[in-house]
């Protein structure tokens, strides 16, 4: 890529879309020069046979519209666009496909869980270059949960958990009521899907784990603005409580919890809580990168971009 090219890197979400425009650095790096994020909740969409409903496809074509506006002076061969878990599940994803890159102008890829998994290990990362430090990263999406472990900047194992914060906060607590029984049956179905998987990645013996999603950034912009304590079991058993004590996603704000995260982070908490859990996590950080992040990184060194 030439130096000072524009490019753009777009997530497609279950419960955001993403968008991040960038330049290249002399170094061959890239410097951000916009970011942008809208609340979709396409997995909010879901019926019971899987099928995206009209009213969230159209809140996707609308979000869609507003970053074409945004690409019209990029070229096509310098953005990519990736969809996660949602259109890889969605029984309805051939029709839904090309309506969101018509709206989009650009063509949109609907990656595997693995390959999700590997970028946003990278984006993660990224700041590791030239280390072998054994990293642990988490990312607790809308519909799927990627566990990546590697040395560095290179992942090593990784899976996707059919699990996401937007599905389990539809499963467990469909009226938005917080109760004991419902969290305690959210984990504990979580941690079902993680035991399979646990013995592995607790034996790669990882020394820092990183959080790069949502859920993270929500409980990590909460703790740093009234504790400033460790995110660990103990951190998040406690906040739980709290939210079990408030009884209602509408009261979440007493916690701290933005406005835009509330619908959904009892979900996302009962996952991290399985995962530290079984996983024998002390504390987890927050990433300084996700999957967008990965995708500029990956573009960056593709051949001929």
């Amino acid at each position: 890529m030439t130096q000072d090219a524009r490019f753009a890197a777009i997530d497609l979400g279950s419960n955001s879309f993403h968008l991040i425009i960038a330049t290249v650095k002399r170094d061959g790096g890239y410097r951000i020069l916009s970011r942008h994020r809208q609340k979709v909740r396409l997995a909010d969409g879901f019926n019971t046979h899987l099928e995206v409903s009209e009213a969230a496809i159209q809140r996707g074509i609308e979000c869609l519209k507003g970053f074409a506006d945004k690409l019209k002076n990029i070229s096509a061969e310098r953005v990519r666009c990736v969809a996660t878990a949602t259109l890889r599940k969605a029984t309805n994803h051939a029709q839904i496909l090309p309506r969101f890159e018509q709206a989009l102008g650009h063509a949109i890829d609907i990656i595997s869980g693995e390959c999700e998994a590997e970028l946003i290990y990278q984006g993660a990362t990224q700041h590791l270059i030239n280390s072998d430090k054994a990293v642990l990263v988490l990312d607790i999406g809308g519909a799927s949960t990627e566990v990546i472990v590697g040395k560095g900047t290179q992942p090593q194992h990784l899976v996707s958990l059919d699990m996401g914060c937007v599905t389990w906060q539809n499963r467990f607590f469909p009226a938005k009521v917080i109760s004991r029984d419902a969290c305690e049956q959210a984990i504990a179905a979580a941690g079902a899907l993680i035991r399979p998987h646990a013995k592995q990645f607790v034996q790669a013996g990882w020394q820092h784990v990183s959080g790069a999603s949502g859920t993270f950034r929500a409980l990590h912009d909460m703790n740093a603005r009234y504790e400033q304590l460790p995110m660990s079991e103990t951190w998040l058993r406690d906040v739980l409580a709290r939210a079990i004590s408030l009884g209602h996603v509408k009261k979440l704000g007493q916690l701290g919890i933005r406005r835009d995260r509330q619908a959904v982070f009892v979900g996302g908490l009962c996952i991290l809580i399985a995962l530290v859990e079984h996983l024998n996590i002390q504390h987890v950080k927050i990433a300084e990168g996700a999957l967008r992040e990965g995708l500029l990184i990956n573009m960056l060194t593709r051949p001929n971009f």
